[in-house]
């Protein structure tokens, strides 16, 4: 018999450890040796050598600590280039071999090209008839609507509709979408009888025949001027050949793959074979079951960014009743008056945790319809710019920018409360969800800001208030270095400062730790400050893409912790549930309150990146905290709502194809059979996809996605890293006020983009917080040996030196440029710009450049668009 029996040998594949552990072994006790005196005296040797080792050892470690709280700067402080210490640990050693997955994807990614249409070819009559039939189903919406009772205030469907929130805006663009869905319906169910669903395939109706409805509201811009230094506030006119739609709110989703609906046009997703799929929450409990893995490197704050981030480029508008109501969906007793846009989940009767509560069924209404101007396929609203430009701070309108402007110094209209605290604007709406009697009869209100959703949880409203407060500090230090400037001269430079500092940000502390070092150096993801070649391509469309924001950047939901740390006064930290944190925002207006929440975030760690949820998301989402019910609600225990079915449905109401579709268009190795995933997926999940999905085409992409490893150096596996990469290189290349261009009149002088380089997230909490005095440096990451704790004076550099306007210029087109010896270059985006005069002056400081026509006694020159002019510094009129 052999004395050592090898457990298992596996063939190497995508879920594979890079560096294997040591084999397995199995040792019967029966071949165990026999204990003997000469085996006892060598034993005992060994251990008192042991012994001497360790003890060594550990003395060796304490004077090491001594040495280095008597030394704190022993250690190199980390320096946002320097990669390597902000990801100082191979976090995911067990993760896929990153090189050879990364070599297959070239970002961005190619879009499929639509769907040509395959529906009927009828007459222009047969059209309108079909609009006319679309406009009679929403006329028959309306009058239903009418009828229908919303959901209770304050109940979890309330919160959760009112989290998702939808503009007037959107709500009446909605219209036209809701009349093109069924203007399609009817002219397919008329004249293509009998046409099914073609099994194992994706089925979409395609683009068709253009439809015209004078309802929808113009959102093209008139006029643009594309030598403009600043962003327009809806995100039109970035790009000059499609000003209209490229990254602009209000528009379609971006369909990077077309989708796959049951009935080709607008039906949630169904099986291969045309029936409905397994329940969502079926899914969510076999799948995604509660886990509590910590991630020993970081913190919550990567999530709350997380958060921000995308609470700034999407913004999918919600199906609402009469005047923006939330829908209810499960407690209606008249079958005849179900909302047409109701998609229920069905909820088992022995569901483990909704059984207590009697529930079988979770509210869930689909997305708002988005006008395209055609027959076809269903698409979805943004309501949101696509560029990172701090539309979550400023609003994605110019109505809304303006409503939260204080007109004077440029700055953002705060509330001041005692101790001359500011927080942010109040909303005193009792119907958005937030507001509750007994803190308004304190005077307590929930707030307003650039985003809606503002108020969704404590972390994420602190967050709002933070970057509130920095565009006013920005301002005022724009006004003491150039008291001429005008209030929408110092609201816009200010603005565009805190939309460059979120971008770089989100480049070299988010996605970094998200997609890892390999893969952000792969993409182009990090800042380059050596570089001189400018990254825009105007054939870039950095629109959200639909599976962007209905399915991979939700992958942060799994990261989130049951409990968080809050301290309270000058007690140790204790734990928060995370269902009492959400539309609960009112601890701020306490003393410390800001400051208890940014500690919270950045000293909680988080849950492990997997496919698992803990419960607080998966039956308490919304759920109201205990100590606000009466005694009899208190007795019935209402539940929340499961967020993982949630996400799940969204994507099925979206007409997302499945976790195979995907991975072919990231160019990943197939999964088309159960073999294929059992070489991309954990094998856990595999076997529980094979029981609940049957085939692998059935498989959502989101479950796909989140079953995956993560890849080495990164959080995420190869699909969420392909699909989150190339939306973001998009948001790089395809953004013509990206803060890194090297031309055009946008861009930042040397001297600032040096600043805007150095800009971290911690040094802007400092800042902004009442009484932050010591941080880590990047607080995305837990602190420890290459993240020390920091004083807060040591983090805040900026200088806004760079931005100063010589007084003699004021009013006029001056324009510093900095030079290099004897020689400046002058870019210019095209052909040949107008010149009026080069004047030399002594001090070389960057001014904003502005444009000017013509000036008395200046005669105008044309220059080409790359010219050297001698001297030492130069400013130019223009």
């Amino acid at each position: 018999m052999e004395r050592f029996k090898l457990k298992n040998e596996v063939m190497a594949d995508e879920r594979t450890p890079l560096a294997q552990g040591a084999p397995s072994y199995i040792v019967s006790s029966e071949e165990l040796p026999y204990s003997t005196p000469r085996n006892t005296k060598i034993k005992q040797f060994q251990c008192c050598i042991c012994t001497s080792l360790l003890s060594a050892f550990v003395c060796a470690l304490v004077i090491a600590i001594c040495y280095s709280v008597a030394n704190p700067n022993s250690f190199p402080l980390a320096n946002f280039t320097n990669f390597e210490e902000l990801n100082d640990t191979d976090f995911n050693s067990t993760g896929i071999d990153t090189s050879v997955l990364l070599a297959l994807i070239d970002l961005p990614l190619e879009d499929e090209p639509e769907v040509p249409w395959n529906g009927p070819n009828v007459t222009q009559t047969a059209k309108d008839t079909a609009i006319k039939d679309g406009k009679i189903a929403l006329g028959d919406k309306e009058v239903l609507e009418e009828s229908l009772q919303p959901p209770p205030v304050l109940s979890p469907t309330f919160k959760h509709q009112k989290a998702v929130s939808t503009t007037l805006l959107a709500r009446e663009l909605s219209k036209s979408g809701y009349i093109e869905d069924h203007a399609t319906r009817s002219l397919v169910k008329k004249f293509s009888k009998g046409q099914k669903r073609k099994s194992q395939k994706r089925w979409s109706i395609g683009r068709g025949p253009e439809i015209s409805l004078d309802l929808t509201p113009s959102l093209n811009s008139s006029v643009c001027d594309f030598n403009a230094r600043y962003r327009t506030a809806n995100g039109t006119c970035n790009n000059k050949l499609n000003p209209n739609t490229f990254g602009v709110a209000f528009r379609p989703f971006r369909r990077a793959i077309n989708p796959d609906y049951a009935d080709g046009i607008s039906a949630p997703r169904c099986d291969k074979n045309g029936k409905p799929l397994a329940s969502a929450r079926q899914v969510s409990l076999e799948i995604h079951r509660p886990s509590y893995q910590t991630d020993p490197h970081f913190t919550v704050m990567l999530a709350v960014w997380g958060q921000f981030l995308d609470h700034d480029i999407t913004a999918t508008a919600l199906s609402q009743g009469q005047n923006g109501e939330p829908i209810e969906c499960c407690d209606v007793k008249d079958t005849n008056k179900i909302h047409p846009e109701c998609f229920p989940v069905p909820i088992d009767s022995e569901d483990p945790f909704f059984q207590q509560y009697n529930v079988t069924c979770m509210n869930f209404v689909r997305s708002a319809p988005a006008p395209t101007g055609h027959f076809g396929h269903r698409e979805q609203l943004n309501q949101a710019t696509a560029f990172i430009d701090g539309s979550v701070v400023y609003g994605s309108t110019e109505e809304k920018q303006l409503s939260l402007r204080a007109m004077q110094g440029g700055k953002l209209r705060m509330l001041v409360i005692d101790n001359n605290r500011e927080l942010l604007p109040v909303s005193k709406d009792p119907n958005d969800g937030c507001n509750q009697d007994k803190e308004n009869a304190k005077g307590r209100y929930c707030f307003d800001s650039g985003d809606t959703r503002s108020n969704e949880n404590l972390h994420l409203t602190s967050m709002h208030l933070i970057w509130a407060r920095h565009h006013n500090y920005i301002a005022d230090n724009l006004a003491k270095l150039n008291p001429h400037w005008d209030d929408e001269r110092i609201f816009q430079e200010a603005r565009k400062i805190l939309g460059a500092q979120m971008q770089h940000i989100t480049y070299n502390e988010f996605l970094s730790v998200v997609l890892g070092k390999q893969s952000s150096e792969k993409f182009g993801i990090l800042s380059q400050p050596s570089i001189e070649t400018d990254t825009y391509n105007a054939s870039v469309d950095p629109s959200i893409a639909n599976h962007f924001a209905s399915a991979a950047f939700r992958f942060a939901h799994t990261l989130l912790p049951r409990l968080f740390l809050i301290t309270k006064d000058t007690t140790s930290p204790e734990g928060v549930a995370m269902h009492r944190m959400l539309f609960n925002p009112y601890s701020l207006y306490k003393k410390g309150g800001l400051d208890s929440a940014m500690d919270s975030a950045m000293n909680t760690p988080l849950e492990k990146a997997d496919p698992y949820f803990n419960d607080e998301l998966k039956g308490k989402l919304f759920q109201k905290p205990d100590d606000s019910m009466s005694s009899a609600k208190k007795a019935l225990k209402p539940c929340g709502l499961d967020l993982v079915s949630l996400n799940i449905q969204r994507g099925r109401d979206h007409g997302l194809p499945s976790y195979p579709e995907f991975r072919k268009y990231c160019k990943l190795p197939s999964v088309d059979t159960w073999e294929e995933m059992s070489k991309a997926v954990d094998p856990a999940s595999l076997r529980r996809m094979m029981d609940i999905y049957r085939e692998p085409e059935n498989v959502d992409a989101y479950t796909g996605g989140l079953s995956e490893p993560p890849m080495n150096g990164g959080i995420l596996g190869p699909l969420f890293t392909c699909l989150i990469a190339d939306q973001f290189v998009r948001l790089k290349q395809g953004d013509s006020f990206w803060y890194e261009r090297k031309i055009g009149p946008q861009r930042f002088s040397r001297s600032q983009l040096n600043q805007i380089y150095s800009t971290l997230l911690s040094s802007v909490i400092c800042r902004n917080s009442d009484q932050v005095t010591f941080t880590q440096r990047y607080v995305m990451k837990r602190s420890g040996r290459t993240n020390l704790l920091e004083d807060c004076r040591s983090l805040d550099t900026f200088d806004f030196t760079p931005w100063k306007e010589d007084q003699y210029s004021q009013g006029r087109g001056y324009y510093t440029v900095e030079t290099s010896n004897d020689q400046s270059k002058v870019m210019v985006m095209q052909g040949t710009t107008n010149m009026s005069s080069v004047i030399t002056e002594k001090e070389s400081n960057t001014l904003p450049q502005t444009t000017a026509t013509t000036f008395n006694n200046l005669t105008t020159t044309e220059i080409p668009s790359t010219t050297t002019v001698k001297s030492e510094n130069t400013t130019i009129l223009i």
